[in-house]
């Protein structure tokens, strides 16, 4: 298994977090994106862009440190193809997504299996 240097078990401890508060945010937008004004909608969106290029600069640390864990690097180049479907649904555009049915459908199941992916390499090692 990788031994961690403390600073690379908190940036991972840090990252699993991230994950969950993605998560929520996009839950939030699927539950809410019809009722949110579009003020509230755009900050909800704004915060999950950040937490986004959050998660891809720690990935750019992550492949260094998981260059000989196979699955690991797997789940990284499979957090790309899901920013690509993102884009393709709009979601990084300007305007207020209001189709619940995009969210429900592709973009929190996308993410929670790609979550879970990410958390089977994550957790053994934040559980030491």
């Amino acid at each position: 298994m990788l031994q961690l240097k403390e600073e690379e078990f908190m940036v991972l401890k840090q990252y699993n977090g991230l994950l969950d508060s993605l998560e929520e945010a996009f839950a939030y937008l699927c539950e809410n994106a019809e009722v949110l004004s579009a003020k509230v909608n755009q900050q909800v969106k704004q915060d999950s862009y950040k937490a986004i290029t959050k998660l891809v600069e720690t990935h750019v640390l992550m492949v260094d440190w998981f260059n000989e864990q196979e699955a690991a690097l797997r789940s990284i180049a499979e957090f790309e193809r899901f920013i690509d479907e993102l884009e393709t649904l709009g979601h990084f555009e300007n305007q207020h997504v209001s189709d619940k049915e995009v969210f429900a459908t592709y973009v929190i199941p996308a993410f929670e299996q790609w979550k879970k992916n990410m958390q089977k390499q994550l957790i053994p090692l934040l559980a030491h």
